[in-house]
């Protein structure tokens, strides 16, 4: 590939780069000055009044080699980064972005600008920045700063050889030596952790479901051996240990056969009321009732003891509720005939997979009529079913009334 001499080339590669990926970019010369951009109507976010400022905020603290690494800002954007190499004729900056790793959700819209000291009345002004973001995760933006990488110089690149790249870039909070040398002080000491058998026996009783064992092994487990998680308060190590263990619990539930995405919202519910808790023997008692629900939710689940493959089914269903969910689709994530897979799923639940979809539906459409004030139709719409009437067939089939009066009687 032979080497870039002027602008027009790289003019070329910023306008393939943005019609493949839909994402900005951005070709800035040596003295910080934009001379490409894709596309030409981009806005910076609210806090630079020039999108020249913000590119050179954002490219002020690239390393000097020609590798591309991401830039990330305290508002979650993302930019990739790339300087021309020292042997090119032309100098400069190549930049793809901004972006963000997935669809940010209005709690954490608020929480950022709240993080960041952005008063409230510009919401509206960055609600409306977010919505222009492009989605991109991490590893397929690397992969578009390999092809830049090799657009540019003709050199090919391992993605290995980018994300140690990246990680060496990054400052080592911790040195190492000062961990060691805590080590040897605390074996000195017999100053030592827990048993990490005493952990795992712990979130095996979660796994098994099992309650009374659970309880068992949590009251006996020494408080003695905890690590200090943090060095300024005592509550904060506490809630910090409390938030840890509700993490190895979520992962040993979800071994247990909980529905992941149960799991893990389990996870958010118990760490969000943790961290609202103002003194230690609320935190002791919350992480023993996160623990508990977690294994009384696994046990509840085991209740139905169905195949691995079901399971599957069941979890996928689950997460799928809001969309439509067809017998092949099902029977191509188990990996099994579909004629199969449907005499497996009754012999095993009860009832034919169609009437499974349709029960998960109406339990969920029962949620949405008691806890919101979400209207009947866009219930109906969102969960997939053709027309209204269709609906309240279905829903009065499995609960012997129709929607309305379902409400008016949750409301009386």
């Amino acid at each position: 590939m032979s080497q870039i001499t002027d602008v027009t080339r790289i003019e070329y590669i910023c306008k393939i780069l943005f019609e493949s990926f839909q994402i900005p970019v951005f070709y800035m010369n040596q003295h910080q000055q934009i001379e490409i951009e894709w596309p030409s109507s981009f806005i910076a976010n609210p806090l630079f009044t020039e999108t020249a400022a913000l590119l050179t905020d954002i490219t002020a603290y690239a390393d000097e080699t020609s590798l591309p690494v991401i830039r990330s800002t305290n508002f979650l954007e993302n930019f990739l980064v790339l300087r021309m190499p020292r042997d090119c004729s032309v100098s400069g900056t190549i930049i793809i972005g901004p972006s963000v790793y997935g669809e940010l959700s209005e709690e954490t819209k608020k929480n950022l600008l709240k993080d960041n000291d952005v008063p409230h009345k510009h919401y509206e002004e960055w609600k409306e920045y977010y919505g222009e973001l492009p989605i991109m995760n991490k590893m397929r933006l690397f992969h578009a700063g390999m092809l830049l990488h090799y657009l540019v110089s003709g050199e090919p690149l391992e993605i290995s050889e980018v994300l140690e790249h990246a990680h060496a870039l990054k400052p080592k909070f911790i040195p190492i030596d000062n961990v060691d040398m805590q080590v040897s002080n605390q074996r000195k000491n017999t100053n030592l952790h827990h048993d990490h058998m005493l952990e795992k026996n712990i979130m095996k009783h979660i796994t098994n479901g099992n309650k009374k064992g659970l309880l068992e092994a949590h009251t006996s487990f020494p408080s003695d051996k905890y690590g200090v998680l943090s060095k300024r308060s005592h509550l904060r190590s506490q809630k910090n240990l409390a938030i840890s263990a509700i993490t190895l619990a979520t992962r040993a539930a979800i071994d247990g056969g909980l529905f992941w995405e149960i799991a893990y919202t389990l996870s958010d519910f118990h760490i969000q009321h943790m961290e609202e808790l103002k003194e230690i023997k609320q935190v002791e008692r919350a992480v023993a009732d996160a623990l508990v629900d977690f294994a009384d939710r696994v046990r509840m689940n085991k209740d139905q003891k169905v195949s691995k493959t079901v399971a599957i089914c069941q979890n996928y269903i689950f997460n799928h509720l809001y969309e439509e969910i067809t017998l092949s689709s099902l029977a191509s994530l188990a990996g099994l005939n579909a004629n199969y897979l449907s005499q497996l799923f009754k012999k095993e639940v009860g009832i034919p997979i169609s009437d499974y979809i349709q029960r998960e539906r109406i339990e969920e459409a029962k949620k949405l009529i008691s806890l919101s004030d979400t209207s009947l139709s866009d219930v109906c719409s969102s969960l997939a079913f053709n027309d209204q009437s269709y609906f309240t067939k279905v829903f009065k089939k499995f609960t012997g009334v129709t929607p309305k009066q379902f409400r008016n009687n949750k409301h009386t």
